[in-house]
């Protein structure tokens, strides 16, 4: 499974298979590791090689605290499928402010017209992909400024949606 970890303003991927009783650790793009990963509750063993690491791991959801001896450390951690389901619904890690498609669709329904104000992660409207209505969520707070689509029309892959004026900028 692939995970994604920020700690410290820096994101890792994280994968973790487990494959004939083993367990294997990937970090980036460094060999994969073969580790020895026991829970108990919170409390977490990692063994690698010859070190034995112990922690008490604290959380809900996406953010994490491990209590450790040397100090505690504080990360927000996303599954893969997490990450997809937030692209999905128009949600970046980044700043952006405008909209685009994410894949291929039809845009079934806009809730929102030029001039509206709306806030971070408030849905703008419903595209059908895959089968499926999918809710595509503001990335930010701001003023609606231009929508580009209109209801019942077939977009592709990087079309822009909507574009969105964020509040304090001109």
């Amino acid at each position: 499974m692939l995970f994604f970890m920020r700690f410290r303003d820096k994101e890792y991927r994280v994968r973790v298979e487990s494959r004939h009783n083993q367990t294997f650790i990937r970090f980036n793009d460094e060999p994969e590791q073969p580790i020895d990963l026991v829970y108990h509750g919170n409390d977490c063993s990692f063994i690698q090689e010859t070190q034995v690491f112990h922690a008490n791991i604290t959380g809900q959801k996406t953010s994490y605290t491990v209590w450790r001896p040397e100090g505690n450390l504080e990360f927000h951690l996303e599954s893969e499928y997490r990450r997809i389901v937030s692209v999905l619904r128009g949600q970046e890690l980044g700043d952006e402010n405008n909209v685009y498609a994410k894949m291929p669709g039809k845009i079934a329904k806009i809730l929102v017209k030029p001039g509206d104000e709306v806030e971070k992660g408030v849905s703008i409207l419903v595209m059908e992909a895959m089968k499926m209505e999918n809710e595509i969520r503001s990335p930010n707070a701001g003023t609606i400024s231009q929508i580009c689509v209109k209801e019942g029309q077939a977009v592709e892959t990087g079309t822009l949606l909507v574009e969105i004026q964020s509040i304090g900028k001109e």
